[in-house]
Order: C-alpha cells, then structure tokens, then sequence
C-alpha cells in the first residue's frame, strides 16, 4: 500500500463527489458497450484483473489520513472485492440506464477500486459492458479507455506491464516543469481577461446559492455545417478552430474588454498506457481580445495561432494547480466566478469500428437524465461539438440561475448564425458579428 498527497485537481474532484448535492456527471463517468456476441463472463472477469493489476489508478482510492483526504494505492493482491459484476440485462436502453444509475454514489465512500464493471447477457446473442469509472482516483483517465483495454486483453492484445508508465511516475517531474516553463504565464494571462457574460448574468451567478444544471441537444444545420467547411478550408483551420473564432466573436463583451475562455484539451497520451498530461478535462485559457482586429477573417486567423500556440504551452501545467497556488477558485460552485464562464469542448464522432469476440461493438443507448440540482454548476455556459465527416453535433450544458431553457435555444440559434456570418461576410467588421449582449441584454 502506498499513500501520497492529492493532485490539484484530484482534491477538487473529490470536494465534488463528497458534496451533498453535486451534478451527477461529476460524480462517475462511465461508458456502456453492447457486443454483438455472448461473452464468456469469466474470461471478461479475469480480463478486467489484468487491467486493474496494471494500472495503480485503477486500485487507488481517496481516504482520510490522520484527518486529510490522501491517495491510498493498493497492491493488487491487497484488492478483495471483485471488479465485475454479472447482471441481468433485458436487452433495452432502460434497463442499461438503471444499471448505470445505481453507481451514481459509489463513490461517495472510499472504494479500493476506482473501476465497476457491469456485464450481462441479453435475450439475443450480446453482452452488455458497462465500465464506470471514479475519474478521481487518476488525473487522465477515462471510461471508454479502460474499457479498450479491457477488450484487448480479452481478445490477447493487452499490453505488458514493462510497456505500461504509472500516473505517479511522472506527475511529479511533469508538474515541476510546468512550473519552471508555464506557471508565470498562466498568472498573466488569467489576469488580462473578465467573463464573457452580460452584467446581469454574472450578478445573478454570483447571488444564486442553490442552481440546477440543464442542457440543451442539436445538429447544426445542412447550411451551417457547410459553411463551416468552406472556412475550414480557406483558411487553414480545423473545425474546432472555427467554432472557437465563432464563439469568440459572439461571446464578446460590448465594452470591448478582452475575454476569458476555457478549451477542453486532451492532454499528451503515453505509450502503453491510457494516462495523459493532466486532467482527463484539462483546461487552458483563451483570452480573446479583438481589439485592432478589422474584420472576421482576421478573427478566425488570429483565433486558429493563438489557440494551437495555448493549447500546447499551457497544457503543461494542469489548470487546478494555478488555482492551488494562486488562492484563485477554479469557480465550480454556485455563487463564485471562474476564471472563465464560458467554456468549449471539441471531439471527434467515434470513428474506429470495435470489435470482441471477432463480433461487433456497439455504443450502447443510455437515456440518461443529468438535469439535476447541484451546487458545483460550474461555467455558465459550456458548449461541446461533437464533429463528424458530414455532420456537426453540438451541446450547450447550462446553469440555472442565470440561463434558462428558452434562452439557452436562443443562443443556440444565435450561435449557427454567427458560423454563417463568418463564411457569408468574411470582409465584415467584427463588430457586425452576432453577439450575446444583443440577445440577451438584460431580463
């Protein structure tokens, strides 16, 4: 057994998931997998050891030591609990989604094992695998990954432990280095930029104690994934690129003032392993200030080189540790600011075709509800694209106070607007761009 101090950003988790009332996302993740197949469940199970013997994240819990929440990292021989579950399974979404469900607090007591797999035939040849995951116990870790690992080994792929780099062998040296080369940078740039909110949402942010967190589902449009293509290609950008100019301009403040943003980023994989740099949600700030900049194009230019310079720069040094070190609140409970209120998350639509058992793999339907009351709301507005061959998928997760359902379809709207402004008037002054202080200016 081996204790060590929290990261950052695991004590921040951990306040998360020991709240009383705390948004469910934030409390597990979880990925549900249905193969086309009937698994052998004892071969899964002795799949799913070998994975959890070769990674200290997956056997590493949060418990008090002498009063203060610690890394507590089990040998594999100290694990008794099983880390599969056999369960019934009727075949229907429904049913996935109970099973799911009923993990939601599993963690809000310390548990050996940072991984649950659930797994069960259906009344047709399939397996459900359901793998859920404590994203406390490892910065840089997710579901779906342990679960390809877990497929792996099943299938004679896995890898070897001498191929496998620990989490804790490198965090320290990484966090050192992030320090020496990025610290100094992180504090500057925090300081230039304010929140990319009217006034009156961050005065009701700031006086709300109890909030809800909602969200709000859409495809772009044929016509703005179309336009969004055409200014991928004319000027050189990804798609992300784009929708990140795209929300810097509508996000803008009327005063002009520079404008703080945070960019999900995945951090650097590791061989043999599935940890990266930092959080599995690592963060960096993007400052946006389009002061000297005519028109939409240059904002887009301007966009693509700052993002991929910060993105690269400052993903060496774990967001959750500026904050640490600096008093600042990385803002993710009602009633406090963050260093940014609006937040983007860029990803790509699962392109790999899976397979198990020489059989497919499917994503499995899970209609879950993650609409709840909660303390810890976060940004205000975080908006997610799901970004594939033909198709764009978007998400805005909202808190309320001070967004509701009918603004928040607004702003969505708005949103699709902008990205055909962009590629309609690309010779437009920035200041003729859509912008959310002329839809929402006030209540």
């Amino acid at each position: 057994m081996i204790v060590r101090q929290l990261t950052a950003g695991q004590a921040v988790y951990h306040d998360f998931i020991v709240a009383d009332t705390t948004c469910v996302p934030a409390k597990r993740l979880f990925a549900a997998y249905v193969v086309r197949a009937r698994l052998d469940l004892e071969r899964l199970a002795q799949s799913v050891d070998r994975v959890v013997a070769l990674h200290d994240s997956l056997r590493t819990a949060v418990e008090l030591v002498d009063g203060a929440p610690m890394q507590v990292v089990r040998e594999p021989g100290e694990i008794t609990g099983p880390a599969l579950r056999s369960v019934t399974w009727d075949g229907t979404p429904a049913t996935t989604a109970q099973l799911v469900g009923a993990l939601d607090d599993w963690w809000t007591v310390p548990r050996p094992l940072a991984v649950q797999v659930l797994a069960g035939h259906g009344p047709e040849e399939e397996t459900l695998v359901v793998c859920v995951f404590n994203h406390v116990s490892s910065d840089g870790v997710s579901a779906e990954m342990v679960f390809d690992q877990i497929r792996r080994e099943y299938d004679g792929e896995g890898a070897k432990p001498a191929d496998v780099e620990q989490f804790s062998s490198y965090y320290e040296a990484m966090l050192a280095e992030g320090l020496d080369e990025v610290y100094e940078d992180w504090v500057r740039l925090l300081d230039e930029g304010s929140p990319a909110l009217p006034s009156w949402m961050i005065e009701e942010k700031l006086d709300a104690r109890d909030v809800a967190v909602g969200f709000h589902y859409w495809s772009l449009e044929s016509l703005s994934t179309a336009a969004l293509a055409e200014v991928t290609r004319a000027q050189g950008c990804t798609q992300f690129e784009v929708l990140a100019a795209c929300a810097a301009l509508y996000f803008r403040r009327e005063d002009g003032h520079p404008v703080n943003f945070g960019v999900i980023h995945s951090g650097r994989h590791r061989s043999g392993g599935f940890d990266v740099q930092g959080l599995l949600r690592s963060y960096v700030v993007d400052v946006v200030d389009h002061a000297g900049v005519p028109t939409v194009t240059d904002a887009v230019r301007r966009r693509r080189d700052l993002l991929r310079h910060r993105t690269e720069h400052f993903a060496k040094l774990p967001f959750e540790e500026v904050c640490a070190r600096t008093g600042r609140t990385p803002g993710w409970r009602a009633g406090q600011l963050g260093a940014w209120e609006v937040e983007l998350n860029g990803m790509y639509a699962a392109t790999p075709d899976l397979s198990m058992q020489q059989a497919p793999v499917l994503v499995a339907e899970v209609p879950l509800s993650e609409e709840a009351a909660c303390e810890n709301g976060g940004p205000v507005l975080l908006l997610s694209f799901t970004l594939g061959q033909d198709k764009v998928d978007a998400g805005l997760r909202y808190v309320s106070p001070p967004v509701d359902a009918s603004l928040v379809a607004r702003i969505a709207a708005d949103f699709e607007e902008t990205v055909r402004f962009v590629h309609d008037h690309p010779d437009a002054p920035v200041t003729d761009a859509p912008a959310i202080f002329r839809t929402a200016p006030s209540r």
